[in-house]
């Protein structure tokens, strides 16, 4: 697996489906574009890429399920 190749190197952060970029991903599917859900996906993506005070990561990696992919405009 790529994400746990990246994790071996002990600069990279990598999440495999995490529930809350998931979450962001149902609710765009089920109620389309807003502001909230603008907010939301930064703050998720701000929660999932916080700092670490036992590293310096280089990059976060943060694996989307497929159903959500269509979030992605908005996680990136």
């Amino acid at each position: 697996m790529t994400l746990q190749a990246l994790e071996n190197t002990g600069r990279c952060v990598a999440v495999s489906e995490p529930a809350s970029p998931d979450a962001v991903g149902h609710r765009y599917r089920k109620y389309g574009d807003s502001p909230e859900l603008r907010q939301l996906a930064r703050d998720v993506i701000r929660w999932e890429c916080r700092p670490y005070s036992t590293m310096q990561p280089l990059a976060y990696f943060i694996k989307i399920n497929g159903p959500n992919a269509l979030a992605v405009p908005f996680l990136k």
